[in-house]
């Protein structure tokens, strides 16, 4: 994962555990100061992300789990349909399960193999660059109990950058367990307590045992061009292997789907493709238990995705028919040799109801995982695409989707809430577009295919904005009902952007917006037009910017940062709407950045966010940048993603890959920075682990917004303190002529007051009780009073 590796190519194996275990052992267990927050489930509750494979109860046909890619485990008592998913609280910080198995004599006991791993040694929720997508694993875990407590089987804890991809037990003798891992092949001859390697080929990702005789398996493995990748089976129980597809010339993964009812039938689906020009999938098939392949068919349905999304399952009473998945459905007749697309893919563009469905009924959501038929209930087949479940009951002829309540959309960062209207919030989704939340958990899908940064212009609710990747930004100019206007900086030399690449709408003056990709570009007229700043330069040797902030009063204070590509990243800033920047690398790791925050009052100072591990992750400036102090001790060393101020109240909140965190960093009178904060957790009731996207502050109602990457998204009251004294002050204090032509009397001593135009632009500052507006144009300003830290604004009309 470049994001959170950089700038080795990996980090170490135990980094996200020992930043668990800390988490564990200072927040939770040894009864530091926790606020007593309670967060609601905002969802999308209509919207589900992605999910890597879909298990069936072996003795309750309506009971299914879904493993999702970056939200946990999940369970339905009614095949998914109504409002019926429950989060399964493994006890561990599992974000992605890949794989679920179920003892076929015992539903009781079940297995869960974790981590999402594409590429070896190489995961997370990297938004610059895809292919390092997937989230951290622990192993694998066992339950006894039908999923109500767990424990570890495989422990990986200390090795976290590994996945496993696939769990089987032997029917014929359920204490055999086969497990496939990017490390190999694992074998227990004790129902998990035990494991042993009996492969060590890496990117293990798929296997089947035979059902006569547990020491027949048959095992794939490969992925980018990966080592070795290719098909193995074995006769002796792992003892000895023989090739039976090597350097078939695919690069991509290979999955595996077995006869039911004649089990020397083995079907194959090797991908390829990662760019949109090499895409290639071939289908094959076995008819000796594995050992010697026919080709069937070259209809290319797993196309670009080759490493990422493709699957087979073969008709459970005829081994000649089959579903053959990738970006749609394909069904197969013929033993594969005729394949015909069943379905329409993409992401629509709708808002379907919570229950479903999720469009037409020959729709399925774009990019398929996994498939199975059910064993018991004829014809019935079973999709995890990255938009959730789907079904067929007519084996693949028409669809449904089967996600009601299935929050586990995966939020990038760039989330939004209305500054008037708390029932206005909206946010970009892994393969799920940009979704709109307007008071309830049925969101609308409005732009794109991977939602991106998100945009309201705070003076009209009116004007939103959405992107998909690549900065694609489209606006809407009546609430979202269209998002027919492109707004995208045309490109300018050498320039390329980050998959997810950042832009913000100045809050104070609206119609001014900043991008990010190698250059910093400015509109002036919400988007219709660009320009380069710095002079038509790039601001830091061609680094891209995946992370840019414009302060809430003053919108020609920009901060952008950058990733280390060409040279090691840093911090930019421009003091004058991006005329000139100045950037100081001092003092910031050589990492990558995630998010900046500018406090509203005083953009002199300024947090940024990094990810990575052995770092800290949070920063402090408190001179427009020339500075940066770590501003983490205390908290996990776990990357860092978020940053929400309040500077209303004096508190930072914090999110990285575990959880949210807060502290006062404002001294109790207001006035500058506590140097050593005291961070206290903020998320008693998120899951037990929660990749923290986003945090995004609702001013109307006061509520804090936590956008995940996997659980969707939540919000929480902020931190209110009692009233003080100041604020009684405040509130007593009178304001008159208004409107004025001259003299503004203010009926109290201030510790001091600050004028600015509608534009944001200070013009006047004081400590007395006259503001003299004589020399100012007509028009509206915004008078801010401050006692004690606590601040009072309110609108002034000049009349001259």
């Amino acid at each position: 994962d470049y994001q959170r590796s950089y700038p080795k190519k990996s980090f170490s194996n135990s980094g996200y555990t020992r930043a668990y275990h800390d988490h564990q052992a200072h927040f939770l267990h040894m009864g530091q100061k926790a606020h007593d927050e309670q967060w609601e489930a905002m969802g999308p509750l209509n919207t589900s992300g992605r999910t890597l494979t879909v298990a069936i109860n072996p003795l309750a046909d309506s009971t299914i789990y879904a493993g999702s890619a970056s939200g946990g485990l999940w369970r339905s008592r009614r095949l998914g349909l109504v409002q019926s998913w429950e989060y399964v609280n493994t006890g561990f910080p599992v974000l992605g399960v890949s794989t679920i198995e179920f003892n076929p004599l015992d539903s009781m006991v079940m297995y869960i193999g974790t981590g999402e791993v594409y590429n070896y040694e190489a995961t997370g929720t990297d938004g610059a660059y895809r292919s390092t997508r997937g989230s951290y694993g622990i192993g694998i875990l066992k339950s006894i109990d039908g999923g109500i407590t767990w424990e570890k089987s495989l422990d990986w804890s200390y090795r976290q950058q590994h996945g496993v991809w696939m769990v089987k037990v032997a029917p014929t003798d359920v204490n055999v367990v086969y497990a496939a891992t990017t490390d190999g092949i694992y074998k227990s001859l004790d129902a998990g307590s035990n494991w042993t390697q009996v492969n060590s080929t890496i990117m293990g990702t798929d296997i089947e045992i035979d059902p006569r005789d547990p020491n027949k398996v048959l095992a794939s493995f490969g992925n980018f061009g990966s080592e070795g990748n290719g098909i193995y089976y074995t006769e002796d129980g792992g003892e000895t292997w023989n090739s039976s597809l090597a350097d078939f010339g695919h690069n991509g993964k290979i999955l595996l789907a077995r006869s039911p009812s004649r089990p020397d039938i083995v079907y194959a689906s090797v991908g390829n493709g990662f760019g949109f020009d090499d895409g290639a999938t071939t289908l094959l098939r076995s008819d000796d238990g594995g050992k010697a392949w026919e080709v069937m068919n070259e209809s290319d349905y797993s196309k670009w995705q080759g490493w990422f999304s493709h699957d087979i399952a073969v008709n459970p009473n005829d081994p000649s028919k089959l579903v053959a998945v990738g970006i749609e459905v394909w069904k197969g007749r013929n033993n594969g040799r005729t394949l015909e697309q069943k379905n329409v893919g993409g992401v629509t563009l709708t808002t379907p109801p919570i229950e479903g469905p999720d469009g037409s009924d020959n729709y399925v959501h774009s990019d398929i995982h996994f498939v199975t038929y059910h064993p018991r209930i004829r014809d019935l087949v079973i999709f995890g695409t990255d938009g959730g479940v789907f079904l067929s009951r007519d084996e693949a002829e028409t669809f449904r989707s089967a996600n009601g309540g299935y929050q586990t959309t995966q939020f990038y960062n760039g989330f939004s809430v209305s500054a008037t209207n708390s029932d206005l919030a909206l946010g970009g989704l892994q393969d799920n577009s940009t979704a709109i939340f307007r008071g309830t958990g049925t969101w609308q899908r409005a732009v794109g295919g991977d939602g991106s940064w998100t945009g309201i212009n705070q003076a009209n609710d009116d004007i939103l904005y959405g992107s998909s990747q690549n900065l694609r930004i489209s606006r809407s100019n009546d609430n979202g009902v269209r998002f027919n206007v492109r707004v995208s900086p045309e490109p300018g030399a050498n320039d390329s952007p980050l998959f997810i690449s950042p832009y913000v709408v100045a809050r104070s003056s609206p119609d001014i917006m900043y991008a990010g990709t190698r250059y910093v570009y400015k509109s002036e007229d919400g988007g219709l037009s660009w320009t380069i700043t710095n002079d038509n330069e790039f601001i830091d040797s061609g680094n891209a910017v995946f992370a840019l902030a414009v302060n809430d009063l003053d919108p020609s204070v920009v901060y952008a940062a950058t990733v280390p590509e060409n040279t090691i990243g840093g911090v930019f800033v421009s003091l004058d709407g991006g005329l000139s920047w100045t950037g100081n690398k001092a003092g910031l790791p050589n990492r990558v950045p995630n998010d900046i925050a500018i406090v509203s009052d005083d953009p002199s100072m300024a947090f940024v966010t990094y990810s990575g591990f052995g770092t800290a992750h949070l920063f402090v400036t408190e001179d427009y940048g020339a500075n940066w102090t770590p501003y983490d001790t205390g908290l996990p060393d776990a990357p860092g993603n978020a940053i929400a101020i309040d500077a209303q109240e004096g508190y930072i909140y914090f999110g990285n890959d575990i959880s949210v965190y807060t502290a006062r960093f404002r001294n109790d009178n207001g006035s500058g920075l506590v140097e050593n904060p005291e961070w206290s957790l903020y998320a008693t009731s998120l899951p037990p682990a929660a990749i923290i996207m986003d945090l995004t502050i609702s001013e109307s109602d006061r509520k804090l917004w936590a956008a995940t990457h996997g659980n969707g998204s939540y919000r929480a009251d902020l931190i209110t303190e009692p009233v003080s004294v100041s604020e009684t002050q405040l509130a007593q204090i009178e304001i008159y002529p208004n409107p004025t032509n001259t003299l503004i009397n203010i009926s109290g001593k201030m510790d001091s007051w600050q004028l600015y135009d509608i534009a944001g632009k200070l013009q006047l500052t004081g400590r007395g009780t006259q503001v003299n507006v004589e020399h100012l144009a007509s028009g509206s300003y915004f008078l801010q009073m401050t006692i004690g830290g606590r601040s009072r604004t309110e609108q002034i009309i000049v009349t001259n």
